[in-house]
């Protein structure tokens, strides 16, 4: 089995800043503040933390939680808990305080860092010391605070005592039970991911990358360590809005590479004519993952934007965010509807396994198993569910895959082709239903621009699907009505999955979840009321 050890690989994550500690190229930009900080001052600011931290009992083992807005001061944080060997937490700052203590009597911090208007989330939670990061220093301040521009003298981290199977961050996801999970991600999984990644796509040294998504999912760990493994550039955008924040800050810093849900690149295509009057012709990758994403609109973003390589990424959180890749430049050529997941990275194992998780011939559907260097080290404080994640399929040499509940099947130049998942399927009248099925078929509707299907309950067939449709309107048209969508599903879907219930939703009808997607349990939550 391969391990993260090319030419370009760290052993620790944080190494990837420590060799650039005298460099006077800009590392982060700040795209609310603008501030922006060379990978020296970084360094610098970093060192001044670390003390800190230290001073309080980070080291080894330890656990950083921090609830801050994105920021200067974000990035700062990561990288002084990896030099100290800690792992580094980053939380939602918009969840209610009663979510915000359960996830760190998860995680059990030595030290979590506030900014100061988001204080009050922390009262009684179990949140270690407590460092407010910024703003005015009080005549009496009430407990630690950190000035997050205080720079020191910068001295040589100690490797000496730490291994590769360290501890590197937790980020927590929901299960299918809505009950959190902390996925735990060693520095082995981080450097073999971003060792794999630079492989299969190659970066340049002036690489400017727009990271839009939040520091507390998973997608960040590409935007930020990736680009700072070849001495680029990162720009932090602000919590999304508005697509045409994407637009103009892609035009105005001339930003090479962003990663974008699909549910965000199809608004642009969609809703937004001035994304076709901004100047993108700087951007070189558009990556995108997590969602399905027709290669209609693909097509109409590449007209707006010519040249693009299209970088399509697959992989759950539990193994370390992309665990396959595949990548294209000719969306225009690419006759099928949808982008296969392509294949592994260089340190990724995959098996295409049925119920006894025993491998099925290429052509043929099963459940897509991961393992390798990338896999996580398991769940916060739940061994029971991390037993249950990982398993042993038979004829593996005893080694540990996760299950990861996606169908899949290969194809026979060996891209892998997603299907959908295993908690997504229900029978209606004995039928088999994948909703990712619906879902796909409702999102090649030409003027379909985000979808989500649910399972609902029905009087004669016990089971049913409600489908949610949000459209758009081309120039002086009206948005098409039910029985358009019906008449074009017809021709996609046999009669057993076309939806009992299909509402159309409004802009202001929307919920986005912090990473940009419908959110689809206050969705399940209206399908049955």
């Amino acid at each position: 089995m391969s391990d993260c050890g090319g030419s370009t690989a760290p052993r620790f994550a944080d190494e990837l800043l420590e060799g650039r500690r005298e460099s006077a190229a800009t590392a982060v930009v700040d795209l609310d503040s603008g501030e922006r900080v060379s990978y020296a001052t970084l360094a610098r600011r970093t060192q001044t933390l670390t003390d800190l931290l230290s001073g309080h009992g980070v080291g080894r083992g330890s656990t950083v939680a921090m609830v801050m807005d994105k920021s200067v001061a974000s990035v700062t944080v990561m990288w002084a808990a990896l030099r100290l060997g800690a792992r580094y937490v980053p939380l939602d700052e918009s969840l209610p305080s009663a979510r915000v203590a359960l996830l760190l009597g998860m995680c059990e911090p030595t030290v979590t860092l506030v900014h100061p208007q988001h204080r009050g989330l922390l009262d009684g939670a179990p949140a270690g010391t407590v460092v407010t990061v910024g703003g005015e220093l009080p005549a009496e301040p009430d407990g630690e605070w950190w000035d997050p521009g205080a720079e020191t003298d910068v001295r040589a981290a100690d490797l000496a005592c730490r291994a590769p199977d360290d501890h590197a961050y937790v980020v927590f996801t929901s299960g299918s039970t809505g009950s959190p999970k902390g996925v735990v991600i060693s520095h082995r999984a981080m450097c073999a991911l971003l060792d794999g990644v630079q492989r299969v796509v190659g970066f340049e040294e002036d690489m400017r990358y727009l990271n839009v998504a939040p520091l507390f999912f998973d997608a960040s760990v590409v935007d930020l360590w990736s680009t700072f493994l070849v001495g680029g550039t990162v720009h932090l955008l602000p919590r999304l809005r508005m697509p045409t924040q994407i637009t103009r800050a892609c035009e105005e810093w001339r930003i090479t590479d962003t990663l974008l849900v699909p549910s965000v690149i199809r608004m642009l295509v969609g809703r937004f004519s001035d994304a076709g009057r901004r100047d993108l012709s700087s951007l070189r990758r558009l990556w995108f993952g997590g969602e399905s994403c027709p290669v209609s609109v693909l097509r109409a973003f590449a007209a707006m934007v010519p040249g693009l390589t299209y970088v399509h990424g697959y992989g759950p959180t539990e193994t370390t965010h992309s665990a396959t890749l595949f990548l294209t430049d000719d969306i225009a050529g690419y006759e099928e509807e949808f982008l296969p997941i392509g294949g592994p990275l260089p340190s990724v194992d995959l098996l295409v396994v049925d119920d006894g998780l025993r491998p099925v011939p290429d052509g043929e559907t099963g459940e897509l198993l991961i393992g390798g260097p990338q896999m996580m080290v398991g769940y916060c404080g739940d061994p029971e569910r991390t037993a249950r994640a990982l398993v042993e399929p038979p004829g593996a040499g005893g080694e540990r895959f996760y299950r990861s509940g996606d169908y899949v099947w290969r194809r026979g130049d060996g891209a892998l082709v997603f299907l959908g998942r295993r908690d997504d399927a229900l029978k209606i009248n004995g039928n088999l239903v994948h909703l990712s099925e619906v879902e796909a078929a409702t999102l090649a509707v030409r003027w379909v621009t985000d979808c989500c299907a649910v399972p609902a309950e029905h009087p004669v067939t016990g089971k049913a699907i409600t489908l949610f449709v949000l459209g758009r309107r081309d120039a002086g048209d009206s948005l098409p009505d039910e029985t358009e969508l019906r008449r074009e599903l017809a021709l996609r879907l046999p009669d057993y999955m076309l939806p009992a219930r299909i509402d159309f939703l409004a802009d202001g009808d929307v919920d986005l979840t912090p990473s940009g997607k419908l959110d689809r349990s206050r969705l399940r939550e209206l399908a049955n009321k």
